[in-house]
């Protein structure tokens, strides 16, 4: 349950995540009650979860079947400067896959954000839609010449109900409670915790698609820090190390993994 949950890969993510992540690759009697248990007893959790909030119903925007062919994009912060220099992330999730990815932005000047959209077009292709508030940052001349250039049509969220974007307003909730759980007592670590908390909410299925971004994108399921307990629960040999030892050691493989990265 520590590996479903409490880890960085696992992003400590809500109960019904949680018991999505490891009901699709292990099942024991009781283990629905067992999880709720764990979450709810979770410290760092109860420290830092906030309350959700209600919003206005607003009319969603039509369904984008294309993976990349419209996207969102917002940006989150000023956080604490990280040890790097970091204090913004540039936050884009597309609409068909809700696929999210993540920019450490030292500045939120047109020419850094345009700079990070080139490095993600070059990954995803071009889209044909960006949906965005109304950011100085998103109205630039120089971002606009991007869009007009590569043929992106730019769509703005209304000034009052930024949750008309509410694809990239919900990420980002979801992003800065997961940071909370994770960055230490001075908030400088904070970008280096991003690729696995990505990792965290790009493995477990949307409720609006009940499938996972990943799969969505790749049509596979991501192999992760479970799917390697599991194999060693289904190859393990008498002679082999228990079941415990071995979640002992790979915690400590993954810390060390996270340390060198770091």
């Amino acid at each position: 349950m520590e590996l479903g949950h409490s880890i960085p890969w696992a992003g400590h993510m809500a109960f019904h995540k949680t018991l999505s992540r490891i009901s699709s690759r292990f099942v024991w009697p009781g283990m629905y009650t067992q999880i709720s248990k764990f979450c709810s007893s979770c410290e760092k959790c109860q420290l830092t979860s906030g309350r959700g909030v209600a919003r206005a119903r607003l009319q969603p925007l039509p369904i984008i079947e294309t993976p990349f062919e419209r996207l969102g994009m917002d940006i989150v912060g000023p956080l604490e400067r990280s040890s790097t220099g970091y204090r913004y992330i540039l936050v884009i999730c597309d609409y068909a896959t809700r696929y999210p990815e993540a920019f450490p932005l030292r500045s939120i000047k047109a020419r850094h954000v345009a700079n990070c959209l080139l490095q993600f077009f070059s990954r995803v292709g071009i889209p044909r839609e960006i949906l965005t508030d109304c950011g100085t940052n998103f109205l630039s001349k120089l971002l606009q010449q991007v869009y007009k250039l590569l043929g992106i049509k730019g769509l703005k969220t209304t000034p009052y109900h930024p949750q008309t974007d509410g694809l990239v307003e919900r990420y980002n909730q979801t992003l800065k409670n997961m940071l909370r759980k994770f960055v230490s007592d001075t908030g400088a670590d904070w970008d280096q915790w991003l690729p696995y908390l990505l990792f965290a909410y790009r493995e477990v299925p949307q409720v609006s698609t009940g499938f996972s971004p990943f799969e969505l994108l790749y049509g596979r399921q991501v192999r992760g820090p479970l799917d390697l307990l599991k194999d060693c629960w289904e190859d393990a040999k008498p002679e082999g190390e228990n079941i415990a030892a071995y979640v002992i050691n790979m915690r400590e493989r993954l810390q060390e993994m996270a340390s060198f990265a770091q």
